[in-house]
This record gives C-alpha cells, structure tokens and sequence, in this order.
C-alpha cells in the first residue's frame, strides 16, 4: 500500500515537472533566416527573451505566428512596422530603416 502512494507520488511529480524541462531551451531555440540579397539573420529567442524580459505571448500571435515560414518577410514589411519592425522602430529598439544598423542582424 505505502508503495502504491509513493509510486504514484513520484509519477504526479514527474508530470508536474515535465513542463519545466521543456522550458529549459529558451523559446524555439535560434532561427535562421536567408533573405535574398542581403546576408543571413540569426533570431536568437534567448536574447530577446532573457536579456529583455520578453514573455511569449509579447509577439507570438500578435507580431509573429509559431513557426520561422508563417509569413512572408522581408524588408520593405520591417521598414512599415511588421515583423521585427513593430519593436525595431528606433524608440523601442534600434531601427531597421538605419544603414547604419545592417549589421547587427544581417552577417556576411
């Protein structure tokens, strides 16, 4: 009897737990964009989420559906706001119309 509550015990922990490991990778991890003519983007979930205090819902659903191919993206959308320019915008974070920013994303 004492070994079916402590069995079923650990089992009910475990599935407790089970959550929190998934979250040990930050978001969906990074993502790699190849936009063409221009070098490749690094999106690095954990940069925006542990260093800006991000929550998910901040942009998915909103600005962002789950999945690197849900939109089409590309610059002349980032530069009217959508995507990475809803927040790259200059007041909230540095703005993708600048030259002078090119590289702080894109890498040759």
């Amino acid at each position: 009897m004492r070994v079916n509550i402590l069995v079923n015990a650990l089992l009910a922990l475990a599935i407790a737990l089970a959550p929190l490991t998934a979250l040990s990778k930050v978001g969906g991890g990074d993502i790699d964009f190849k936009p063409k003519g221009a070098g490749a983007v690094m999106f690095k979930h954990e940069q925006h989420v542990n260093y800006k205090g991000f929550k998910c819902a901040d942009c998915h659903y909103k600005t962002f559906q789950m999945g690197g191919t849900s939109y089409k993206m590309d610059m002349s959308a980032l530069t009217k706001g959508a995507f990475c320019g809803k927040c790259h915008d200059g007041l909230k974070a540095f703005d993708v119309k600048d030259a002078n920013s090119c590289a702080r994303c894109h890498k040759e």
